[in-house]
């Protein structure tokens, strides 16, 4: 008889042929065209900045591996999916250390307090971006003009003003914007959101390889939709149309890659839809209010601290199978 121990690993025991790595990866492809526009429309700089987030997480990972002794996670790809979105998350302006100071904290103190992959409340990327937004927020201010899209250009707005902050100043601007420039990209803002369309298409192809959830990116839509078009049809002088709203700023990134977020997320699929829903709908309230940054990062963090009562007051009714994406 061998003496061989048997060893039952812990669950699940039951593969479903779809890995962590896998699932990144299928996300860092869905967010590549957006890259490649954001490079297209900005410049080297744009790459630039996208290597110094990535190599910023990565490397505040391995560190951070080494000193806790813990094993090596780099190679799960989370650390540079969570560098790149923060890359991507900051304008073409901004000075490089807030890149490169937004990964590093992203990981520092947005993932690994939190013990392995799938422990952070929050979204790390949220969380490096907004320490940067607060602690040096005229440097999001720095953008930089499209070099190849000179038709964006809008008589009495600075060259290189994105569309929220001209509406900001002066709510009539938004008239001046056409919203096929706007979806398309032809506009100015963070190096990987100027492009809706194609963040758009990102999304969908995350929900039809059930990446992602769809009820996320359906509520944030709908919270906008709705209380964009109430603020329009209130004052039409002051508040600028909802499509605007929709194409503008970071809004489709945080419908499709931010409130699709596996760990902050929550779990049931009404529950995800209210979280999106609220999300939205703040996003508005805070536009309005007169917030200059971070609008869109900080009502789905704020929304995320609330993920466990949307659970509690959306309950599966038990004995009901639901396939999760």
């Amino acid at each position: 008889m061998s003496n061989s121990r048997y060893v039952v690993s812990l669950s699940p025991h039951i593969r479903y042929g779809r890995t962590i790595r896998g699932m990144i990866l299928t996300t860092m492809i869905a967010l590549a065209p957006s890259v490649i526009w954001g490079v297209f429309t900005f410049g080297f700089n744009a790459l630039l900045y996208v290597a110094l987030g990535v190599f910023g997480a990565v490397g505040m990972e391995f560190l951070l591996n080494k000193i806790t002794r813990r094993p090596i996670s780099i190679g799960d790809g989370h650390a540079a999916l969570v560098g790149l979105m923060v890359a991507m998350l900051v304008p073409a302006g901004v000075p490089w250390w807030v890149v490169f100071d937004g990964a590093v904290l992203a990981i520092l103190i947005g993932k690994m307090p939190y013990g392995p992959l799938g422990g952070a409340p929050l979204s790390p990327a949220l969380v490096g971006l907004l320490i940067m937004v607060v602690s040096c927020p005229n440097e999001f201010a720095k953008n930089v003009y499209p070099i190849n899209a000179p038709e964006t250009r809008i008589e009495g707005v600075a060259p290189a003003e994105s569309p929220q902050t001209a509406v900001r100043i002066d709510p009539s601007d938004a008239g001046d914007y056409r919203i096929s420039d706007l979806f398309l990209g032809r506009q100015v803002g963070p190096i990987g959101t100027v492009s809706p369309m194609l963040l758009l298409l990102g999304g969908l192809f995350l929900i039809w390889r059930r990446v992602s959830r769809w009820r996320g990116p359906a509520g944030f839509i709908a919270g906008m939709l709705l209380s964009g078009a109430v603020a329009h049809a209130v004052d039409p002088g002051l508040y600028p149309p909802v499509l605007f709203q929709l194409f503008t700023g970071i809004a489709m990134f945080g419908a499709f890659f931010l409130c699709t977020e596996w760990t902050s997320t929550p779990v049931t699929p009404w529950g995800l839809f209210l979280f999106g829903f609220m999300a939205g709908l703040l996003t508005i309230i805070l536009r309005l209010s007169g917030l200059p940054y971070g609008r869109v990062p900080f009502a789905i963090m704020i929304m995320s601290l609330a993920t466990p009562l949307f659970d509690r007051i959306t309950p599966t009714p038990f004995g009901k199978v639901v396939r999760h994406a």
